[in-house]
């Protein structure tokens, strides 16, 4: 036990001993350490100060960037307000420029579409054909139209205007009738009358314009209007026929028929009305140049025989009245003179009575004529009535489909009533003014009559107071 005592209290004391050593040694060790410790601790707390007093600078910085930064945020902030109130305004602005655009390209391409259409339609395209090409293109929106193509249109427009108002000589393409192509000078009067110039004469032409050039009248006009036509070119009249309505005058010109092909036109009942003119032409110049001789024979012959009268040579008077035996007036004044002898009322009634007999002879073929003139209508009517039962068949047959079908019957039955008219109308008033003319003829010879009883008398109550005053102063 003291042993194991001993032996512990020998290794205690050793341990103890030992423990000592170690225990300094820790303590050395932790002494160094700790002066290295503090070292690093002063060196830290001093580097640590120095970054304290680099922070606090930086965070001082810091700190005035940003409140730099804020302020020039808010800056900013009114600046990107008042740039987007800006770009509000412009684009609004844009949009109102680009409507304003958009309507000024729509004005543009429907200024050129109009223009277009008009270049098609006027025959001055004939001469310039490069236009449409160029408004062919601002009309159909291929292309931007700039402030060239404004001018240019511009251009058009002013060209346009001062070629409707000119009258020029230009060198053109025709299509004759025979269908080749010549290159012939064309006198233009406007946009309303092109002539083809050419030797044998001047003559109409019609403009096509899916062709942009100018052909001949399927038949020439007549002769009258290019006689007209050629006393223009030839500066001998300043009037010249105008086609207003751009070529369809003078189509209508050209369908026209003439008065023979009306003719021909309307039916076998034209040519009974066609004789019935004639007939009434010829008796209305007939009886006009007899009436017109009768008339002036009245005023000469009865106021001469009369003056002579007055004078008492009657041997002169009776001279005149042997001259002529055919005309009434002359058989008139031949029964007056020879009952010069009889009495106031038995005179009067001779003279009367040759005034009544040569009454027929004045009003010979007018009953004729004014019934001519009431037949030329009914017969008119009779065509238009044969005209409208051929039109009624043919719808019969045919229907309502085409209406050319029925355009012969109408024709027919307006022609035949046309020309009835026409026919009736002048025969009625020749016939009334030459029965004026009969009348007047009458009444002078009436009225020389009783002139030529007054002198007769006049005469022979003369001469009686002649015999009676010598009688008394025997």
């Amino acid at each position: 036990m003291k042993r194991i005592l001993i032996v512990t209290a020998l290794c205690l004391a050793f341990a103890t001993t030992a423990w000592t050593a170690d225990l300094r040694q820790a303590m050395e060790s932790a002494e160094t350490a700790l002066a290295q410790r503090q070292a690093t601790d002063k060196a830290s707390r001093t580097r640590i100060s120095g970054d304290r007093e680099s922070l606090t600078r930086e965070i001082r910085r810091l700190a005035g960037d940003i409140k730099r930064l804020k302020a020039q945020a808010i800056d900013e902030t009114k600046r990107g307000e008042t740039l987007k109130t800006r770009i509000t305004d412009l684009t609004e602005r844009r949009n109102k420029l680009d409507k304003e655009v958009g309507r000024i390209v729509a004005i543009v391409r429907t200024a050129a579409k109009n223009l277009r259409d008009l270049s098609l339609a006027s025959p001055f395209s004939a001469f310039t054909p490069e236009r449409l090409a160029h408004l062919e293109t601002l009309a159909d929106g291929t292309q931007f139209p700039g402030l060239e193509d404004l001018t240019s249109l511009f251009a058009y427009f002013t060209d346009e205007i001062a070629r409707s108002s000119e009258v020029a000589i230009r060198t053109a393409s025709v299509t004759g009738r025979d269908g080749i192509s010549r290159e012939l000078p064309i006198l233009s009067a406007g946009p309303f009358m092109t002539l083809a110039v050419k030797e044998k004469g001047t003559e109409p032409l019609l403009y096509d314009a899916a062709t942009l050039s100018f052909k001949e009248l399927p038949a020439p006009p007549g002769r009258i209007f290019r006689w007209r036509l050629n006393r223009y070119v030839q500066g001998k009249t300043d009037t010249l026929a105008l086609d207003l309505s751009a070529g369809a005058a003078l189509d209508h010109l050209r369908r026209t028929p003439s008065f023979v092909e009306r003719i021909q036109n309307g039916g076998p009942l034209v040519w009974p009305i066609v004789l019935i003119g004639l007939a009434g032409l010829f008796i209305g110049l007939e009886r006009t140049l007899f009436l017109k001789k009768v008339h002036d024979n009245t005023d000469n012959t009865m106021g001469k025989v009369n003056e002579l009268a007055g004078y008492g040579q009657w041997e002169e008077c009776d001279l005149i009245v042997k001259e002529q035996k055919t005309t009434p007036v002359y058989n008139v004044l031949r029964k007056g003179l020879q009952a010069r002898g009889e009495r106031r009322q038995v005179l009067e009634t001779i003279l009367q009575e040759a005034i009544l007999k040569e009454l027929p002879r004045l009003e010979r073929f007018l009953p004729f004529l004014g019934m001519l003139g009431a037949v030329a209508p009914l017969l008119g009517l009779l065509g238009t009535v044969t005209g409208m039962i051929d039109t009624f068949e043919v719808i019969h047959i045919a229907g309502t489909g085409d209406p050319r079908m029925m355009s012969g019957g109408i024709s027919t039955a307006l022609i035949t009533t046309m020309l009835g008219l026409a026919v009736a109308i002048p025969i009625m008033l020749l016939h009334t003014v030459l029965n004026r003319r009969v009348e007047h003829i009458i009444g002078d010879m009436e009225e020389k009559a009783v002139a030529l009883t007054n002198i007769v008398h006049r005469e022979t109550i003369g001469c009686c107071a002649q015999g009676c005053t010598k009688q008394a102063r025997a």
